[in-house]
């Protein structure tokens, strides 16, 4: 049995997918220090934006806040630091991770392995820079919309229904700064991140790291998946869940039709 596992194992380090995987890792612990330095600077600069962030979300002009019934409070002393902190790791975990997905880009366009399979499968290697370019503007592309979708549909509509929510419980309507402003955080973060499927759809079926009949007969794992994601992404309420993960299982899916057509 363990003869077995050791020469599956090896048989996986051995395929052009194994290779390619050993060839992202050694990118992570050559460029390392590089996405440290890229993370530091993004979190500096974003900690004094986030206050400004803060301001415009709490400010009555948004539309965030349901009515002017609806306060937000401040508990503890260091609450607003907290808070600046989170958005500024959030921020520096999104932007870090388009520079990783441009190096992940040139490394895929110059990888030996990755030619030789583009050679099997009679396609063109398209050039470096042009496909780091397409990825970094397709992955900012993403974004946007995921935080338009956020920012514009997903956040409103569940303040309000929240809101509605403890008004017919006759409750009044008080939410910490931390809650309020955590909660539109988690789900533009969480929007903009599940927006990224695409791209990461698309690149696996070029390159042929997985194949489509393998994406497609194990379609409801990758919904479940979606579904965990969007549950470990979203606020804890399974109206959040839904609208976080239904977005990522739409693009998924529109994903491999966009393969299809464009193959």
């Amino acid at each position: 049995m363990a003869n077995d596992l050791e020469s599956n194992i090896e048989e996986l380090l051995s395929s052009p997918g194994g290779k390619i995987l050993h060839e992202v890792s050694k990118l992570l612990r050559k460029r390392a220090r590089f996405f440290a330095v890229i993370f530091t600077l993004i979190f500096v600069i974003g900690y004094p934006l986030a206050g400004e962030f803060i301001a415009w979300l709490v400010s009555e002009e948004t539309g965030f806040r349901p009515s002017s019934d609806t306060d937000v409070i401040v508990l503890h002393p260091v609450e607003l630091i907290l808070l600046k902190v989170r958005i500024s790791v959030y921020s520096a975990i999104m932007l870090t991770g388009i520079v990783f997905s441009v190096e992940m880009g040139r490394l895929l366009a110059k990888s030996e392995t990755f030619k030789q399979r583009m050679k099997e499968a009679d396609l063109k290697l398209p050039n470096p820079n042009f496909l780091a370019i397409i990825i970094a503007i397709s992955s900012v592309i993403l974004m946007s919309l995921g935080t338009f979708y956020a920012i514009e549909y997903l956040v409103p509509f569940l303040l309000d229904y929240l809101a509605k929510d403890a008004t017919a419980a006759d409750l009044s309507t008080q939410w910490t700064l931390t809650n309020f402003s955590g909660f539109i955080s988690s789900l533009v973060f969480a929007s903009a991140l599940g927006f990224q499927v695409p791209i990461a759809v698309l690149l696996l079926l070029k390159f042929e790291i997985v194949e489509k009949s393998d994406l497609t007969k194990y379609r409801r794992h990758i919904w479940f998946s979606s579904v965990v994601l969007g549950a470990f992404l979203s606020p804890p309420d399974p109206i959040s869940l839904l609208l976080v993960a239904a977005p990522m299982i739409i693009l998924f899916e529109f994903s491999l039709l966009l393969n299809k057509i464009i193959r």
